[in-house]
């Protein structure tokens, strides 16, 4: 589902952020990508989903080039990026609604979707409450409903529990072990933590 082959990126002529990295991830995984912080994890995510081109290599999301073939990609892949931005007026249900609206899905099935991801998230008592009053965990966890509004088959989450509380970060790793055990979603995760990443990845 994942497929790097002599992935390399090179800022300023010099400083090589990535080196001949090459990486297989198969269908149904869950990869942890450790590393400390200014390794080059939120560098390679970007390459990974199209946000940047590498300098050298080619990557390969099921099946599809990311460089030649990015707007079909897009339709396979969910992410959520470290700063995650968030429209804070809305309500966390107006939030997904207009994001759903933003990938075409008809009116009638943006209000099941919205439902749907709410109650998989555990913010449906949260609905109609306005983002800017929202919990880290709480935004985290929206973040990630927002990537799976398209129902993608791959899902890219760079450092999702960082910052939060044991009681949040369990609530992130419940969420990720229900849509790859009960879903199917390949999910590439980055994290500086060992520990972190441990629980999720050999649950």
């Amino acid at each position: 589902m994942i497929k790097t082959e002599n992935l390399k990126k090179i800022y300023n002529h010099d400083f090589e952020a990535v080196k001949q990295m090459n990486l297989n991830v198969g269908k149904g995984d869950i990869y942890g990508f450790l590393g400390p912080n200014g390794a080059g994890k939120t560098t390679t995510i970007r390459m990974l989903t199209g946000l940047i081109e590498p300098t050298e290599g080619r990557v390969i999301l099921n099946g599809l080039d990311v460089r030649s073939e990015k707007q079909e990609v897009k339709k396979h892949i969910g992410v959520l990026p470290e700063s995650n931005g968030y429209y804070e007026w809305m309500t966390g249900k107006e939030y997904l609604l207009f994001f759903s609206s933003l990938y075409g899905i008809t009116k009638k099935k943006r209000a099941e979707r919205t439902d749907e991801l709410l109650e998989m998230v555990d913010l449906q008592e949260k609905a109609n409450i306005r983002i800017h009053q929202y919990s880290r965990g709480m935004r985290q966890r929206l973040g990630i409903a927002r990537t799976l509004i398209h129902e993608p088959r791959i899902i890219f989450l760079d450092e999702p529990t960082l910052g939060l509380d044991p009681q949040g970060q369990k609530d992130i790793e419940k969420i990720l072990l229900h849509l790859n055990k009960e879903k199917g979603v390949t999910i590439f995760i980055t994290s500086h933590l060992l520990k972190d990443i441990e629980r999720i990845c050999i649950a």
